[in-house]
């Protein structure tokens, strides 16, 4: 298996937008992708950075995953990405 990690700033002025972003699309889109696992979305105590951790059944899935989300967010988006990386999962309880 392999984990895509995401790092995305929020726009402190739209987070209750961000939320509402991810929760009735983008958690919706990345569900749908080829060779999704699971996913979890975390968001700083500050309320402005997330880290999402989308496990895939494949390298080659995880890396289409990272190339979509490496597009960025649509135009006018609450959120900026700031990277999308690949690991191989070595473990998990």
């Amino acid at each position: 298996m392999y984990g895509l990690l995401v790092q995305l700033e929020i726009d402190a002025a739209k987070a209750d937008e961000a939320i509402g972003f991810l929760n009735n699309v983008a958690v919706p889109l990345i569900k749908q992708a080829p060779g999704f696992v699971s996913g979890t979305w975390m968001r700083s105590l500050d309320g402005l950075h997330t880290r999402s951790l989308i496990i895939f059944d494949s390298e080659q899935a995880a890396q289409a995953g990272a190339e979509r989300a490496r597009q960025g967010p649509p135009p006018g988006a609450p959120t900026r990405l700031v990277s999308a990386e690949v690991f191989e999962v070595m473990a998990q309880a």
